[in-house]
């Protein structure tokens, strides 16, 4: 082989050799720095888990409603929820789907469509058009009546939360008609009084948020914008008020699993993570090691839309997690320890307003959940 051809195969080895173990160094860096958080121990078993009254859940886009999570089970609705407030009886749920609002009914399965909605969190807004928001509304306390926010879109610094053009309506499901409520509503926190009034949050020129009444014909203030704190006495001076809201999902980790007994926390060394729910410890986690440094899987307190969550009477632990060996959704038993995974994009949909997590706090920014370590049991 003459000289030249020797040079040649040596380049060509070089320019094939040197991506090859550059490839590889990488590989082996990747895997010593980055590697999945895992299931400890990972034995997931099948058991019957029924609860005493029906709930309602999805499995991917099918909405049902039953006393366990069967993907056999009857579909009532098909469609991607993204948000959603069970009514105060349970009977109802509120969703938005493909960029509508329709109340499903669970005995008749029957749908009944509000209106078409939109988001106000838009890169370019479609300046003078109106649509009624696809997020904050709210049931009334006897679940007569679905409210919710009417706007048009303006130029403004922000989402326009605090719309200068929001309108509060209302949506009966006697008669099926949608109409103005309240004019002008720059709000988008309230809830409701017993008397049928409205409590509604609104800025100030100073910056500050003033809580506001409407009774049916008049609005007042409430309290100063400085005070902290607003009793449910300090409501009212004529009667004794009994708020009435339903909160929003982000808030449930943070308040409701706390207050039941639902805990995580890291070994002395850091290296693994024990899900502990009313004192009994369920499930170990590994350590990971991803983009943003050390992490566990087991996120309890994410706040992503429909995080972990009990079924009805807390027995059965609904957990999303994102682990190396498993990912999705699995059930826990709490009183065996047994678990078993569950159909790819299990959604359980939870009352949570404040006749069934009475912690709550009121200010000039409106109600919001809170969390005290005396109320977990």
């Amino acid at each position: 082989m003459s000289r030249h051809k020797w040079i040649l195969l040596i380049f060509v080895g070089v320019i094939v050799f040197i991506p090859v173990v550059l490839a590889v160094a990488a590989w082996m860096w990747w895997g010593s720095h980055f590697y999945d958080s895992k299931i400890l121990d990972f034995r997931p078993t099948d058991f019957p888990a029924q609860t005493s009254g029906n709930f309602f859940y999805s499995i991917g886009d099918e909405l049902k409603y039953a006393s366990s999570i069967d993907s056999k089970a009857p579909t009532l609705f098909r469609g991607k929820i993204s948000e959603y407030k069970i009514s105060p009886e349970g009977a109802r749920i509120a969703v938005v789907a493909n960029n509508m609002l329709q109340i499903i009914e669970s005995g008749s399965g029957k749908v009944l469509p509000v209106t078409p909605v939109d988001t106000i969190y838009r890169d370019s807004k479609p300046v003078g058009r109106a649509f009624f928001r696809d997020q904050d509304f709210q049931w009334s306390h006897d679940g007569k009546f679905l409210f919710l926010i009417k706007d048009e879109y303006y130029e403004s610094k922000g989402s326009q939360l605090f719309s200068d053009h929001g309108e509060l309506w209302r949506y009966s499901l006697e008669t099926g008609a949608l109409q103005s409520f309240l004019t002008p509503f720059p709000a988008f926190n309230y809830f409701f009084g017993i008397q049928g009034g409205i409590y509604f949050s609104v800025p100030t020129p100073e910056g500050n948020l003033q809580l506001k009444y409407f009774n049916g014909s008049k609005t007042v203030n409430i309290a100063d914008p400085e005070v902290a704190l607003i009793t449910s006495e300090g409501l009212s001076r004529d009667f004794v008020e009994h708020p009435f809201h339903s909160f929003n999902d982000v808030d449930y980790p943070q308040a409701v699993l706390a207050a039941k007994g639902v805990t995580e926390f890291s070994s002395p060394d850091n290296k693994t993570s024990t899900l502990r729910i009313r004192g009994k410890d369920l499930l170990r986690f590994s350590e990971g090691s991803g983009l943003k440094g050390a992490y566990f899987c087991d996120d309890i307190s994410s706040s992503n839309f429909l995080p972990s969550t009990f079924l009805p009477e807390d027995r059965y632990f609904l957990l999303n997690i994102y682990c190396g060996n498993y990912e999705g959704q699995m059930l826990i038993d709490t009183a065996t320890g047994r678990y078993k995974t569950l159909p790819k994009d299990t959604h359980v949909y939870r009352i949570f307003n404040t006749e069934t997590y009475p912690h709550f706090r009121i200010n000039g920014g409106g109600i919001e959940p809170e969390y005290s370590s005396s109320w977990a049991r």
